[in-house]
């Protein structure tokens, strides 16, 4: 089955000036030193996948307090500056330079509708049509001190469909709160950050969406790996105000009553995220950033076996972020039982260019055996 994401070109995103990867496969593991784009193709494939979905560039940002903040120390953005939305455009362009932009596109199983995405920042102008009591923007004239009323704004392509969001700090933050209901999508699209896993209360809404389904008990048997008593997991609590927060409890053989998740350590939860998260994005992509924080590596292997199988059982392509040699070792002896699904790549800045290497199996089986620096 041909994956949604085969190839992958991002030209002019963060420190993306012109990154083209081929020969993407059913799991990809994303390597590379600090600060060589890990997480921005993330963030890329996120933004593509979800369609330009609004939320998602909110989510982007605000994730990495590129919004600003009211705080005393933190720096303050006023609702008509621009700069947060700069941080997604390669050397933070000059706004008067309205031709500067990014684009992301994909060749594979992605519907032709998200298939590629291009945004710019452009000055336009509103119309008002009083007849039709309907409003549209227009492209803002080159002089822009004689349109007086031009604003800025992100000018979109998704899928040969174009869309104008006015850039007003306060009005995106005000139409896009933290949680927001995900957007309708044509193709699932989950994201698990490195941290978010230390709180099982995040983790509700996605426990709510496969309770009781085929997949629950997959969540209980990848559990196991670690911990072999888990016989059951249910999630209590409300996210109401002044209830008790939302909690996953478990259910083990060693104990007579049932005990918060959080008692049985780190590794568990990031596993029951990363499964949790993997079951949730059936039919589509899940992408984990820096998979392997908290899990030991005597259980890596393992876990990378449990993720090929459910990426098959589910039509999910998984990207993961690694900096760890004990993960790359244990994805390429899991690989090894499916190698036509495994693709390492590792992303190495040169200049101002990021070059993108890409290690089949039977490559990465002699990079690990001779212990070739992949990471």
């Amino acid at each position: 089955m041909t994956p949604f994401i085969k190839s992958l070109e991002i030209d002019g995103f963060r420190a993306f000036t012109g990154l083209r990867v081929d020969g993407l496969g059913k799991v990809n593991l994303i390597t590379g030193k600090n600060n060589s784009g890990k997480s921005s193709l993330l963030e890329a494939i996120r933004i593509l996948a979800t369609g330009g979905a609004l939320r998602t560039i909110y989510e982007i940002l605000d994730y990495r307090e590129e919004l600003g903040s009211t705080g005393d120390s933190e720096k303050i953005y006023s609702p008509t500056d621009l700069a947060p939305f700069c941080n997604l455009f390669n050397g933070f362009p000059n706004l008067s330079l309205s031709q500067q932009g990014f684009s992301i596109s994909a060749a594979g199983a992605l519907p032709s509708p998200i298939s590629r995405i291009s945004v710019r920042i452009n000055w336009f102008v509103k119309s008002t049509d009083p007849d039709r009591q309907a409003y549209s923007y227009e492209p803002a004239s080159g002089d822009l001190f004689g349109d007086v009323d031009a604003f800025p704004a992100l000018d979109l392509d998704i899928g040969g469909r174009k869309r104008v969001v006015p850039l007003r700090l306060d009005r995106f933050q005000r139409r896009f709160p933290a949680r927001a209901e995900a957007d309708a999508a044509l193709v699932p699209c989950v994201y698990l950050d490195p941290f978010s896993s230390r709180s099982t209360s995040q983790m509700g809404a996605l426990w709510d969406a496969i309770a009781l389904t085929d997949v629950e008990q997959e969540v209980v048997k990848a559990l196991k790996v670690i911990s072999s008593d888990i016989q059951a997991v249910s999630m209590i609590g409300s996210d109401e105000r002044n209830t008790r927060p939302r909690t996953a409890i478990v259910k083990s053989g060693r104990h007579s009553s049932p005990l918060p998740l959080r008692t049985f350590g780190d590794g568990v939860n990031r596993l029951f995220g990363v499964i949790l998260s993997l079951c949730n994005a059936r039919n589509g992509v899940l992408l984990v950033d820096e998979i392997e924080n908290g899990l030991h590596y005597s259980v890596q292997t393992e876990i990378w076996r449990t993720i090929f199988r459910l990426a098959t059982d589910l039509n999910v392509q998984v990207f993961a972020t690694s900096h760890s040699w004990d993960s790359v070792r244990a994805f390429q002896r899991a690989a090894s039982d499916s190698p036509e699904d495994c693709v390492l790549v590792r992303l190495t800045t040169k200049g101002d260019r990021i070059i993108p290497t890409l290690f089949t199996e039977e490559e990465l089986k002699i990079a690990t055996r001779d212990q070739i620096e992949v990471r």
